[in-house]
């Protein structure tokens, strides 16, 4: 993988964007980093926050204890590391979340093979996957792809097709976020090239263009774009 400065990275990936809902503090990078270089801490607190949970806690050993409070109804989200706490909007929430991913999750390879967290898919994916005794497997095909003109904020994190089978004729990409990726099965190809594709030319555009993940999307931009869509069925 690349290598660079976390915590300036993330500084920097945070003063590129002025829509941000928040203010930047100290402790907010510092708990951003703490996040984003421990992935599968930042994929359980979203599981957490998706699911309607009303707390998550995380206990390294060593180090402060991090808890992570969502109160559905005020919909609001405190995150307390015994030594400080902060308190965000759910909608602060999803954006903090959504650049600790765009400065951290890693880009695979195209033609890496993943298994996906079924618990995390539609009920329509879920029910595709269902049918495949291989279970949620998939290989990647194309990555950060911007959603349609009006949403274009949002990208797709990977495009990708059942494995074994791939590309079949009448059969649309999987539409594939990081949040849903529970572990990867063999990873493609990746040399110093690639590597530096990945970092100057996705991950640099995504921030550039400050872009999140579709994972972290507004709900009412999820609400809108479902609407887009069903209209442009309902026109074929």
């Amino acid at each position: 993988m690349a290598s660079y400065d976390t915590k300036k990275f993330f500084e920097e990936v945070l003063a590129n964007d002025d829509s941000l809902l928040f203010e930047v503090t100290n402790e907010l990078i510092t708990t951003g980093v703490l996040l984003g270089t421990n992935f599968p801490l930042l994929k359980g607190i979203y599981k957490a926050y998706r699911n309607e949970e009303e707390q998550f806690e995380h206990k390294p050993m060593v180090g402060a204890k991090l808890t992570v409070s969502f109160d559905h109804d005020t919909q609001r989200v405190v995150l307390d590391r015994q030594t400080s706490q902060v308190e965000l909007t759910n909608e602060q929430f999803l954006q903090y979340m959504g650049k600790i991913d765009v400065a951290f999750a890693p880009i695979y390879p195209v033609g890496t093979t993943v298994e996906l967290d079924e618990s995390m898919l539609t009920e329509e994916l879920a029910e595709l996957f269902k049918k495949e005794e291989l279970g949620a497997v998939v290989t990647l095909s194309g990555r950060k792809i911007p959603l349609m003109s009006g949403f274009e904020q949002y990208i797709v994190d990977y495009l990708g097709h059942l494995w074994p089978y791939g590309e079949i004729h009448g059969n649309d990409p999987i539409l594939i976020s990081n949040m849903m990726i529970k572990r990867v099965i063999a990873e493609s190809l990746t040399n110093e090239y690639e590597e530096a594709f990945a970092f100057d030319g996705l991950r640099a555009t995504q921030v550039t263009k400050q872009q999140v993940s579709t994972a972290y999307m507004k709900p009412e931009d999820t609400i809108a774009y479902f609407e887009v869509l069903s209209g442009l069925s309902g026109e074929e």
